[in-house]
């Protein structure tokens, strides 16, 4: 049995189910059995352990997928081979051409070959259309690619099997309202076949951990109640809420990468933007990501619509006029290239349509396309001697200019030409083009979500909790050793549980828990303990329930006070981007920083001990004769700041600093308010340098026997005495 297959894996409960059922579905009488699981549910896991299954005991199965990049994913986790569904079913050697509406048409026939006993395990079956496509210059069988699969295995194939796999949550086909391949009795109606379909609910104990999970399984629930209010996303270092998604992007590895928005308008203004931060100054450049928008064929091979390719070489470019119906002069450009699949490393040499790269649609226009044809046509009838349509037609199969790639920038994409892919880090401009409250947005932003493996970040969230938004934060609080502590946790209405609720997000971010509370008059008093440490905390909310004021009455501890208030400002820094495959960065250095203030010299000193990853020390100092009225907080202001110029200039992505002066933290983060021209500066500079660098801050008591904060201080007085500066890098004030 399956099961004692899997002896020694810890499965979920639905899991064990699944197991059970595709152990039956083997010798049972069904037709398809659909596995639906959602994000997180270990359905591909499950599958890979089946094919295992399968190949012991000799029983022939198939990995498809609707898109190249999806087969290439299923392929990599299963560590068997996968491809297309278009590969598989339909036949590439023989196609027919023909003219419909002035249009000329590609026809590619079902194959005529019968595999039998053959289960088909389909990954990604969410994406899998059975609605005609009437505008594809590439038409596949009957256009429904469901409806020809079902041809292909069962009408002729025999005694074949299929397994659809995929998540119901995620966008379905365009012009679709479902993903016919996860309904079952879309297919058992559709087709006279009989199946069955088990879910997977169940988050595998080993991502229970993730953010993009966790937020993920909040659409779905949502999805699953119909309640399309609201939006209440955790957050956390792999779920960052992010305005300025060009200033994170990795513009040294684009392909792990991707921007994700609503529209192809919005997608182009962020191509734009980032191709100009390349320096791309051509429409077309080597180097340049690009992903097809339209099926092709190239030499018998096709590229499908959703493939990602890079742009190795141009050898030539072409730019003209097409004059249609001798009236208007439409403007065509051309791009001979090497493109290299990303996803498959294979080049191809083919020419480019150019006009779609700056479309705001999802293809081009009607005049470009009958431009298109007259230029093809006008290429081959140069070349050759046509004199009857039989002959253009089976010319133009061949020609570069008709088999023209229609591609688009691929740095930024839809939700649908993203789905069925993954990227180490997801950008998601949450802007949409249509209602926000429905169901159709909760499953367009459940797919840009999943599409992360790693890290999302997220702007313009639309319908998120306002409870928190506008909140003032009084900085001001007591210390004291003791703390009176009320253990209630009652809420008298719905609307103060749900003041808690959102609350209770927030502060469990830094994992704090709500012990106690208390009720007066437009004001809530709670109780929070983390660690050893207690908090008073009062917040004052208006007739809206929203909350204006948040402030520590009392607290136990300096520390976890800053920890607590750094979840409510405004410019508290964010979690940024992990960079982790660059090897000599992939650590943090630590940086000890210090000063000294002598009050007869009128001279201020900086020091800082730099210990790298081999515990290499780098010792630097400088005085300082400007700023002289703010002492020796000068001298810890510019050590940090000589720190951070250091990592910068050193190519460090990531810098811990130690400092005893709360300061130094405090007006970075946005605690302390920037009232003095040395403060605002600090501030200033260091939004600019965690731009660059991934800026962590550790407090360290002063005069507490640290050897290198001691150290630093030695350095930022050897400044002072002796008038002696050592640095390696400068800044400029």
């Amino acid at each position: 049995m399956f099961l004692d297959f899997l002896y020694n894996i810890n499965l979920t409960r639905d899991q064990k189910n699944a197991a059970n059922q595709l152990d039956k579905f083997l010798y049972n009488t069904d037709d398809f059995l659909i596995i639906q699981g959602s994000a997180g549910t270990g359905k591909t896991f499950l599958i890979s352990k089946f094919a295992g299954y399968l190949k012991r005991k000799n029983k022939n199965f198939i990995f498809l997928a609707p898109t190249g990049r999806a087969a290439n994913i299923i392929s990599q986790k299963s560590s068997f081979n996968a491809k297309t569904i278009h590969s598989e079913i339909y036949d590439f050697m023989y196609e027919k051409v023909s003219v419909e509406n002035n249009e000329f048409k590609v026809f590619f026939e079902i194959k005529n070959y019968q595999i039998k006993d053959t289960i088909f395990i389909i990954d990604e079956s969410s994406m899998i259309s059975d609605i005609d496509i009437f505008n594809e210059k590439l038409v596949f069988g009957s256009g429904k690619l469901l409806s020809d699969l079902i041809t292909y295995v069962f009408r002729i194939g025999y005694n074949n099997k299929i397994i659809f796999l995929g998540d119901e949550n995620q966008l379905p086909p365009i012009g679709s309202k479902i993903s016919p391949a996860l309904d079952k009795y879309y297919i058992e109606n559709n087709f006279d076949l009989k199946g069955d379909k088990i879910y997977l609910e169940d988050i595998i104990r080993q991502k229970e951990d993730s953010y993009i999970l966790k937020n993920a399984n909040k659409l779905k629930e949502k999805i699953k109640a119909k309640d399309f209010l609201e939006i209440n996303f955790d957050y956390s270092d792999d779920f960052i809420e992010k305005t300025n998604f060009l200033e994170t992007y990795d513009y040294f590895n684009p392909v792990k990468d991707i921007i994700i928005c609503s529209t192809n308008k919005i997608a182009l203004e962020y191509n734009k933007k980032i191709r100009k931060n390349y320096g791309y100054k051509e429409i077309l450049e080597v180097g340049d990501i690009l992903i097809n928008t339209k099926n092709s064929k190239y030499f018998n091979k096709p590229i499908f619509n959703g493939e990602f390719f890079k742009v190795k070489e141009i050898y030539n470019h072409i730019k003209d006029f097409v004059y249609i119906k001798n009236e208007k002069a439409i403007p065509v450009e051309f791009h001979d290239v090497i493109l290299e699949n990303i996803e498959n490393k294979e080049n191809i040499n083919c020419r480019i349509f150019s006009n779609s790269l700056f479309s705001e649609k999802t293809d081009i226009d009607d005049l470009s396309y009958q431009a298109l044809y007259v230029y093809a046509i006008k290429e081959i009838k140069e070349k050759f001697d046509i004199y009857f349509e039989e002959e253009l037609l089976e010319k133009i199969k061949g020609n570069r200019t008709f088999n023209a790639l229609h591609v688009k920038y691929g740095y930024a994409v839809t939700a649908h030409k993203a789905q069925g892919g993954e990227w180490d880090n997801v950008f998601i401009d949450a802007k949409y083009y249509g209602n926000y409250k429905s169901k159709e947005y909760f499953k367009w932003l459940y797919t840009s979500i999943t599409r992360a493996k790693k890290i999302v970040f997220i702007k313009n969230i639309p319908i998120k909790s306002t409870i928190f938004e506008n909140v003032e934060v009084n900085y001001n609080f007591t210390i004291k050793n003791n703390i009176k502590i009320s253990y209630n946790l009652i809420f008298p209405d719905s609307n103060l549980k749900k003041v808690y609720n959102e609350f209770l997000n927030i502060v469990s971010r830094k994992d704090f828990q709500i012990i106690g509370n208390q009720h007066f008059q437009y004001q809530e008093i709670y109780f929070l303990k983390k660690d050893k440490d207690y908090l008073k905390v009062q917040l004052y909310y208006n007739k809206n329930f929203e909350v204006t004021k948040i402030k520590v009455m009392e607290s136990t501890s300096v520390e976890k006070t800053q920890e607590f208030l750094s979840l409510f400002s405004k410019n508290r820094i964010k979690a940024e981007r992990k960079i982790k495959d660059n090897k000599d960065n992939n650590e943090c250095i630590k940086a000890y920083v210090d000063g000294s203030y002598d009050n007869t010299l009128k001279r201020y000193g900086a020091g800082i001990v730099i210990i790298k990853k081999d515990n290499n020390i780098k010792k630097y100092y400088t005085y300082g004769e400007k700023y002289l009225k703010y002492r020796n907080v000068a001298g810890e202001i510019i050590a940090t700041l000589l720190s951070f110029e250091y990592a910068k200039n050193e190519n460090i992505k990531c810098l811990e600093i130690y400092y005893d002066y709360s300061g130094i933290a405090n007006w970075a983060l946005g605690l302390w308010k920037t009232n003095t021209e040395l403060t605002k500066f600090y501030k200033e500079k260091f939004e600019y340098y965690k731009k660059y660098i991934d800026i962590n801050f550790k407090k360290v008591q002063a005069h507490s026997g640290d050897k290198f904060n001691n150290l630093a201080d030695e350095l930022a007085k050897k400044a002072v005495f002796e008038k002696k500066k050592f640095i390696k890098y400068d800044i400029s004030f």
